[in-house]
Formats: structure tokens, sequence, C-alpha cells
């Protein structure tokens, strides 16, 4: 099933000659269990599916490593490598899992999220299952509610501005966009 840790290393430098097909992999699998949980009559015992959803749309909305500047993590990592071109190899790899640019791979995945759940997502509130602690950027609290609904709005439209991201990108990050404003309105967030 459905799980981040499965494309974490998609955008990993060694995963260069792959790396849109496992973006497209990712995407594809999001799609899927989007749908396989909207056939799933409710209420059911696989509401579990929709926390996949949330980890996509937390992993894409609030983690932002790409906007630090001092990784103490990668300090820590790569302290120990004695030669300059080992450190600048390895520092190398950890910031490229860390670039902005694996919103391209994310962003797609968590749109559609939003166009098949979101009226579902935006109506749902308290726990989330599997929910795992909150990245850097929501500093809000834990749970579905509509504080990370306006945050993760507000976040898709500023992907669709970032120019450092690829160009389909940015018009993907447009769509959930109209359709959060369309549910938040009471329509059915169909566009």
């Amino acid at each position: 099933m459905l799980v981040n840790t499965q494309y974490e290393d998609a955008d990993h430098s060694f995963n260069a000659t792959t790396r849109d097909q496992e973006r497209r992999g990712f995407s594809n699998a999001s799609t899927f269990t989007t749908k396989l949980y909207l056939r799933i009559p409710r209420p059911n015992k696989f509401g579990y599916f929709i926390g996949f959803g949330s980890q996509v749309l937390r992993k894409t909305q609030d983690s932002a490593p790409c906007e630090k500047f001092h990784h103490p993590r990668i300090e820590g990592y790569i302290e120990e490598a004695e030669e300059d071109w080992w450190y600048n190899k390895l520092c190398d790899e950890e910031l490229e899992v860390m670039d902005i640019r694996t919103l391209n791979g994310f962003v797609p995945a968590a749109a559609v999220w939003i166009e098949y759940c979101g009226k579902e997502i935006h109506d749902k509130g308290g726990y989330i299952d599997q929910e795992i602690p909150a990245w850097d950027k929501w500093t809000g609290p834990a749970g579905w509610s509509k504080e990370p609904w306006a945050f993760w709005k507000e976040r898709f439209e500023w992907i669709s501005t970032v120019t450092a991201l690829d160009r389909q990108t940015r018009k993907i990050a447009t769509k959930p966009v109209e359709q959060m404003t369309s549910i938040e309105r009471g329509e059915d967030g169909i566009i």
C-alpha cells in the first residue's frame, strides 16, 4: 500500500536516471489509493486509507527543509569524512534530498488527494490515523481541522509561484487551490 517512506529516495541523486518514473509511480499510487478509498462504503474499517492522504499532504505542505540553511543532521552525519571531495559528495547527496525540486514529485500526489477526497478531508475532524509529528512548517495543533486545511491551501498557492519548480508542477498546484475554495463555499469541489 502507499507509504511515504517508499518515496523518500525517489528524488535522491542515485535515482537521477529513474526520477521521473519514480515520481509518476508515487502519483499513480496516490491516485489508486484515493479511488479505492472512495469505492469503499462508509463507515468501514479502511478509514485509515485517508491517513495515507494526510501523510502525502503533510509531507508536501508541512515539510520545507529547503528553507533551512544549516543542517545539524548533515554535519553530524558527514563530519567524519576526512577528504574534502568525500565530504562534498556526501553533503551534495543529502542536500539534493532536501531540494525544493522534490516538490515536483510530491505536489501531483498531494493534488490527487484534494481532487478525489477534498470534501471529506475538509469536513473531517479529530485524530489522524497514523499521524506523525508535524514537520517544520506547520506549528498548529495535530489532527484534522480547518486550520491545516487553510495552511495547505496557502502552501499550494505558494507552490504555484515557485519558479524553481517545473512549470507543470506549478500548474498542478493551482487546481487544488480552486477545488479547496469551491469546497469552502459549500460546493462539492469538483472542478
